[in-house]
């Protein structure tokens, strides 16, 4: 048996897989960097009573402190440990090892294109970087609430939503700094901007402008991960992740990315980052993704 694992900022999923197929999932909370150490946060989601694992394959968006410790401490579990990023694992199992581009917008954003050769965009965290993702597009909504609620501008349904959800505004730094889960917090606002964008009976102009440029900068992350492929060929596009199950904002994506690259052709994922997951597992050696994957060993 295998453990495949995908980790995430709003929710970590451990599934024991067999042949590369999933058998069982279990979902825990996502991983935080207020939390302090990530391999401990890792370490301590997995826990124990695995019984002896075959590999155990991480696909995870948290940058780790100390991989090597990561890795020495699951070969106590496991024959073989792979550890890897969320768009590695996204990648495999939209593709099933195949050629494409994937998008992984959740509460980051980050796309992995496979073809001639290997080219990834974005994923450079909420810092600066994952543009049009989840955590993007809220914390532009929530700036905009803010906007209205102290003056800088006209209060509307941003302003009384975000009041709804986080309270009294007024207090809010006090609340919203100090908490572990703040980027998942932010992140989660995405879907009620993304509701009053597409709300005909209260659309809101400043959420849809919103929305817009979140699904320009997608389009634009996965026309740049495209470049891997050889100029005229067509281009398999697939994406995973919540954000994009949002009709408007698909529909926003899809057509921008027709403009910026006709030959793009959508397709549904043959599975998720967690199947991904279960697939490098099964796999004698995941050659396609070699540079991108940490291998250890007993």
């Amino acid at each position: 048996m295998d453990l495949a694992i995908d980790g995430g900022q709003t929710g970590l999923r451990l599934g024991l897989a067999e042949s590369g197929r999933v058998l069982e999932v279990r979902e825990l909370p996502g991983l935080s960097y207020a939390e302090g150490s990530p391999v401990k946060a890792v370490l301590e989601r997995i826990g124990t009573g695995w019984g002896r694992l075959g590999t155990i394959c991480l696909g995870l968006t948290t940058i780790l402190d100390d991989p090597d410790e990561l890795a020495d401490r699951l070969l106590a579990m496991a024959r073989r440990v792979l550890i890897t990023t969320d768009v590695v694992t996204s990648h495999a199992g939209a593709f099933s090892g195949g050629d494409g581009v994937v998008l992984a917008a959740g509460t980051g954003a980050i796309a992995l294109g496979v073809g001639d050769g290997i080219r990834q965009v974005d994923g450079w965290g909420y810092l600066y970087g994952d543009a049009g993702s989840g955590f993007w597009i809220g914390r532009r909504g929530l700036d905009a609430a803010c906007r209205g609620f102290d003056g800088r501008a006209e209060p509307g349904p941003l302003t009384e939503r975000a009041q709804a959800v986080f309270g009294d505004l007024a207090g809010l730094p006090a609340r919203l700094y100090l908490a572990p889960d703040a980027v998942a917090r932010i992140a989660r606002f995405a879907v009620h901007v993304l509701e009053l964008a597409g709300d005909p009976n209260r659309s809101d102009l400043t959420a849809r402008a919103i929305a817009e440029e979140a699904a320009r900068e997608l389009a634009g992350t996965v026309a740049a991960a495209a470049r891997c492929f050889a100029e005229g060929a067509p281009v398999p596009v697939a994406w995973t992740g919540r954000l994009l199950r949002d009709p408007g904002l698909r529909a926003g994506f899809e057509a921008e990315l027709a403009r910026l690259l006709p030959r793009a052709k959508l397709r549904p994922p043959s599975g998720d980052s967690l199947a991904g997951a279960a697939l490098l597992a099964a796999s004698t050696g995941p050659v396609r993704y070699r540079t991108m994957i940490r291998t250890a060993e007993r």
